[in-house]
Protein backbone atom coordinates (compact mmCIF):
# COMPACT_ATOMS: atom_id res chain seq x y z
CA UNK A 1 0.00 0.00 0.00
CA UNK A 2 1.24 3.27 -0.95
CA UNK A 3 2.30 5.92 1.57
CA UNK A 4 -0.34 8.17 0.02
CA UNK A 5 -3.31 5.89 0.29
CA UNK A 6 -2.31 4.96 3.84
CA UNK A 7 -1.73 8.58 4.98
CA UNK A 8 -5.33 8.93 3.62
CA UNK A 9 -6.88 6.57 5.14
CA UNK A 10 -5.76 7.07 8.33
CA UNK A 11 -6.88 10.47 8.17
CA UNK A 12 -10.19 9.09 7.84
CA UNK A 13 -10.23 6.71 10.21
CA UNK A 14 -8.11 8.53 13.06
CA UNK A 15 -10.83 11.39 12.77
CA UNK A 16 -14.17 8.50 13.22
CA UNK A 17 -12.34 6.99 16.47
CA UNK A 18 -10.56 9.55 18.39
CA UNK A 19 -13.11 11.10 20.70
CA UNK A 20 -13.81 7.33 22.07
CA UNK A 21 -9.62 6.78 21.98
CA UNK A 22 -8.43 10.19 23.69
CA UNK A 23 -11.68 10.47 26.70
CA UNK A 24 -11.15 6.52 27.33
CA UNK A 25 -13.79 4.32 29.41
CA UNK A 26 -15.03 7.46 30.74
CA UNK A 27 -16.36 8.04 27.51
CA UNK A 28 -17.58 4.97 26.56
CA UNK A 29 -19.47 4.81 30.27
CA UNK A 30 -20.49 8.35 30.08
CA UNK A 31 -20.83 9.93 27.03
CA UNK A 32 -24.51 8.22 26.48
CA UNK A 33 -26.58 9.77 23.89
CA UNK A 34 -29.51 8.63 21.78
CA UNK A 35 -27.68 8.90 18.04
CA UNK A 36 -30.43 10.32 15.64
CA UNK A 37 -30.53 8.09 12.30
CA UNK A 38 -28.53 9.86 9.20
CA UNK A 39 -31.03 9.60 6.44
CA UNK A 40 -29.34 9.05 3.47
CA UNK A 41 -29.67 11.56 0.24
CA UNK A 42 -26.14 10.78 -1.63
CA UNK A 43 -26.91 9.92 -4.89
CA UNK A 44 -26.65 6.04 -5.71
CA UNK A 45 -25.63 4.91 -2.19
CA UNK A 46 -27.11 2.78 0.61
CA UNK A 47 -25.10 3.81 3.10
CA UNK A 48 -24.68 2.86 6.78
CA UNK A 49 -26.01 5.46 9.40
CA UNK A 50 -25.20 6.48 13.07
CA UNK A 51 -25.95 2.96 14.93
CA UNK A 52 -25.83 3.65 18.71
CA UNK A 53 -25.37 0.32 21.52
CA UNK A 54 -28.04 -0.21 23.43
CA UNK A 55 -26.15 0.09 26.64
CA UNK A 56 -25.42 3.61 25.33
CA UNK A 57 -29.13 4.38 24.89
CA UNK A 58 -30.01 3.41 28.12
CA UNK A 59 -29.22 6.38 30.05
CA UNK A 60 -28.61 9.19 27.80
CA UNK A 61 -27.05 12.56 29.17
CA UNK A 62 -29.84 15.95 29.07
CA UNK A 63 -27.82 18.07 26.79
CA UNK A 64 -27.99 14.57 24.18
CA UNK A 65 -31.46 14.84 24.62
CA UNK A 66 -31.82 18.35 23.39
CA UNK A 67 -29.55 18.23 20.64
CA UNK A 68 -31.99 14.67 19.82
CA UNK A 69 -34.89 16.97 19.06
CA UNK A 70 -34.38 17.37 15.10
CA UNK A 71 -32.87 13.62 15.18
CA UNK A 72 -35.12 12.90 11.56
CA UNK A 73 -33.47 15.24 9.58
CA UNK A 74 -29.63 14.13 10.22
CA UNK A 75 -28.45 13.28 6.96
CA UNK A 76 -25.69 12.46 4.98
CA UNK A 77 -25.67 14.75 2.37
CA UNK A 78 -25.90 14.50 -1.70
CA UNK A 79 -22.21 13.70 -3.81
CA UNK A 80 -22.69 14.32 -7.56
CA UNK A 81 -20.13 14.65 -9.64
CA UNK A 82 -17.86 17.79 -8.89
CA UNK A 83 -19.83 19.02 -5.90
CA UNK A 84 -21.52 18.31 -2.04
CA UNK A 85 -24.23 19.73 -0.29
CA UNK A 86 -25.58 18.83 3.27
CA UNK A 87 -28.71 20.92 4.50
CA UNK A 88 -28.49 19.22 7.98
CA UNK A 89 -25.15 21.17 8.74
CA UNK A 90 -25.57 23.53 6.53
CA UNK A 91 -22.52 23.06 4.19
CA UNK A 92 -21.65 22.65 0.29
CA UNK A 93 -18.39 22.51 -1.46
CA UNK A 94 -17.25 22.51 -4.94
CA UNK A 95 -14.38 20.00 -6.18
CA UNK A 96 -12.83 19.19 -10.17
CA UNK A 97 -15.22 17.31 -11.48
CA UNK A 98 -12.64 14.99 -13.05
CA UNK A 99 -11.73 13.87 -9.49
CA UNK A 100 -12.56 10.35 -8.06
CA UNK A 101 -15.27 10.60 -5.17
CA UNK A 102 -16.94 8.01 -2.86
CA UNK A 103 -20.43 8.27 -1.38
CA UNK A 104 -21.06 7.09 2.17
CA UNK A 105 -21.08 3.66 1.32
CA UNK A 106 -17.89 3.61 -0.35
CA UNK A 107 -16.20 5.49 2.85
CA UNK A 108 -17.59 3.00 4.94
CA UNK A 109 -15.51 -0.05 3.19
CA UNK A 110 -12.48 2.09 3.17
CA UNK A 111 -12.69 2.66 6.89
CA UNK A 112 -13.36 -1.14 7.32
CA UNK A 113 -10.57 -2.26 5.52
CA UNK A 114 -8.23 0.77 7.12
CA UNK A 115 -9.53 -0.29 10.70
CA UNK A 116 -7.90 -3.85 10.21
CA UNK A 117 -4.29 -2.30 9.24
CA UNK A 118 -4.25 -0.05 12.50
CA UNK A 119 -5.55 -2.50 14.91
CA UNK A 120 -3.99 -5.42 14.30
CA UNK A 121 -4.08 -7.40 16.99
CA UNK A 122 -5.60 -5.16 19.65
CA UNK A 123 -8.81 -6.01 21.13
CA UNK A 124 -8.57 -2.63 22.99
CA UNK A 125 -8.63 -0.59 19.53
CA UNK A 126 -10.95 -2.65 17.52
CA UNK A 127 -13.31 -2.11 20.41
CA UNK A 128 -12.52 1.64 20.51
CA UNK A 129 -13.04 1.61 17.09
CA UNK A 130 -16.52 -0.32 17.08
CA UNK A 131 -17.82 2.36 19.17
CA UNK A 132 -16.29 5.73 17.73
CA UNK A 133 -17.74 4.32 14.04
CA UNK A 134 -21.28 3.58 16.02
CA UNK A 135 -21.35 7.47 15.94
CA UNK A 136 -20.05 9.41 13.30
CA UNK A 137 -21.21 9.84 9.83
CA UNK A 138 -19.60 9.24 6.77
CA UNK A 139 -20.13 12.51 4.56
CA UNK A 140 -17.57 12.82 1.32
CA UNK A 141 -14.12 11.40 0.37
CA UNK A 142 -12.82 12.90 -2.83
CA UNK A 143 -9.98 12.75 -4.75
CA UNK A 144 -7.71 13.19 -7.75
CA UNK A 145 -6.25 9.65 -8.18
CA UNK A 146 -8.27 6.44 -7.49
CA UNK A 147 -6.53 5.82 -3.37
CA UNK A 148 -5.96 2.09 -5.13
CA UNK A 149 -4.37 3.37 -7.93
CA UNK A 150 -0.56 4.20 -7.82
CA UNK A 151 -0.50 7.73 -8.43
CA UNK A 152 -0.05 10.17 -5.77
CA UNK A 153 -2.88 13.11 -5.56
CA UNK A 154 -4.68 15.70 -3.21
CA UNK A 155 -7.65 14.95 -1.21
CA UNK A 156 -10.66 16.20 0.43
CA UNK A 157 -13.18 14.58 3.21
CA UNK A 158 -16.06 15.47 5.13
CA UNK A 159 -17.18 13.46 8.53
CA UNK A 160 -19.40 13.87 11.44
CA UNK A 161 -18.75 12.63 14.70
CA UNK A 162 -21.25 13.09 17.43
CA UNK A 163 -19.80 14.42 20.51
CA UNK A 164 -20.87 15.09 23.91
CA UNK A 165 -20.19 17.56 26.69
CA UNK A 166 -19.26 14.78 29.04
CA UNK A 167 -16.39 13.87 26.84
CA UNK A 168 -15.05 17.38 27.38
CA UNK A 169 -15.35 18.15 23.69
CA UNK A 170 -16.86 21.88 23.58
CA UNK A 171 -14.80 23.46 20.45
CA UNK A 172 -13.15 21.92 17.30
CA UNK A 173 -9.96 23.24 18.97
CA UNK A 174 -10.80 19.95 21.89
CA UNK A 175 -11.91 17.45 19.53
CA UNK A 176 -8.35 18.16 17.00
CA UNK A 177 -6.36 17.98 20.71
CA UNK A 178 -7.90 14.88 21.15
CA UNK A 179 -7.20 13.84 17.70
CA UNK A 180 -3.35 14.97 18.24
CA UNK A 181 -3.06 12.42 21.52
CA UNK A 182 -4.36 9.93 19.60
CA UNK A 183 -1.51 10.45 16.79
CA UNK A 184 1.66 10.94 19.16
CA UNK A 185 0.38 7.76 21.60
CA UNK A 186 0.14 5.69 17.70
CA UNK A 187 3.59 7.00 17.24
CA UNK A 188 2.50 8.08 13.67
CA UNK A 189 5.38 10.13 12.26
CA UNK A 190 3.52 13.21 11.60
CA UNK A 191 5.24 16.99 12.74
CA UNK A 192 2.44 19.54 14.08
CA UNK A 193 2.42 23.08 13.58
CA UNK A 194 0.46 25.18 16.45
CA UNK A 195 -3.37 25.38 16.51
CA UNK A 196 -4.91 28.24 14.87
CA UNK A 197 -8.17 29.61 13.54
CA UNK A 198 -9.54 30.31 9.86
CA UNK A 199 -12.74 31.51 8.51
CA UNK A 200 -13.50 28.72 6.03
CA UNK A 201 -17.52 29.70 4.20
CA UNK A 202 -18.10 31.89 6.59
CA UNK A 203 -17.78 29.83 9.72
CA UNK A 204 -14.51 30.00 12.20
CA UNK A 205 -12.81 26.57 12.29
CA UNK A 206 -9.85 25.14 14.20
CA UNK A 207 -7.09 23.98 12.39
CA UNK A 208 -4.34 21.50 12.91
CA UNK A 209 -2.11 21.16 10.06
CA UNK A 210 0.50 18.42 10.19
CA UNK A 211 3.38 16.87 7.81
CA UNK A 212 4.53 13.88 7.13
CA UNK A 213 7.70 12.15 4.89
CA UNK A 214 6.15 10.92 1.72
CA UNK A 215 8.91 8.41 1.55
CA UNK A 216 10.81 9.86 -1.84
CA UNK A 217 12.45 12.91 0.14
CA UNK A 218 9.36 15.09 -0.25
CA UNK A 219 5.99 15.98 2.05
CA UNK A 220 2.82 15.43 2.66
CA UNK A 221 0.79 18.19 4.66
CA UNK A 222 -2.81 17.56 5.81
CA UNK A 223 -5.07 20.28 7.50
CA UNK A 224 -7.59 19.20 10.08
CA UNK A 225 -10.27 21.61 10.14
CA UNK A 226 -12.83 21.14 12.92
CA UNK A 227 -16.18 23.00 14.31
CA UNK A 228 -18.62 22.00 16.28
CA UNK A 229 -22.71 22.17 14.92
CA UNK A 230 -25.60 20.68 16.53
CA UNK A 231 -23.85 18.53 19.01
CA UNK A 232 -21.29 17.17 16.43
CA UNK A 233 -17.54 17.57 15.72
CA UNK A 234 -18.34 18.40 12.10
CA UNK A 235 -14.69 17.67 10.03
CA UNK A 236 -12.64 18.67 6.93
CA UNK A 237 -9.28 16.74 6.41
CA UNK A 238 -7.35 18.36 3.09
CA UNK A 239 -4.53 16.55 2.10
CA UNK A 240 -2.04 18.11 -0.60
CA UNK A 241 2.18 17.51 -1.93
CA UNK A 242 3.19 20.15 -3.48
CA UNK A 243 2.21 23.97 -4.49
CA UNK A 244 0.19 22.47 -7.46
CA UNK A 245 -1.91 20.26 -5.65
CA UNK A 246 -1.89 22.71 -2.51
CA UNK A 247 -3.67 25.04 -5.36
CA UNK A 248 -6.25 22.50 -5.84
CA UNK A 249 -7.04 22.34 -2.01
CA UNK A 250 -7.34 26.36 -1.76
CA UNK A 251 -9.78 26.13 -4.30
CA UNK A 252 -11.96 23.40 -2.83
CA UNK A 253 -11.52 25.97 0.65
CA UNK A 254 -12.86 28.67 -1.11
CA UNK A 255 -16.21 27.16 -3.25
CA UNK A 256 -16.96 25.96 0.74
CA UNK A 257 -20.21 27.97 2.01
CA UNK A 258 -21.91 27.32 5.18
CA UNK A 259 -25.41 28.88 5.33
Amino acid sequence: MSTMKKTSLFAMLIMMMIVVAACGDKADNNAKSNEPAATETTAGADAGTAKTDDAEKTDAASEDNKETDNTSKVELGTTQKGSYTNDYFGVSLKFPETWEYQDAEGMNQLTSASSEAIAGDDEKKKKQMELSQAKTLNLLMASQYPLDGGKVGPSAMAIAEKVSLLQGILTGEDYLKATKKFMEDSNFPYEYKDFSTESIGGKQMDLMQITTDAGDGSKITQEYYSTIIEGYAFNFIFTYLDEESKAEIDNIKKSIQFK
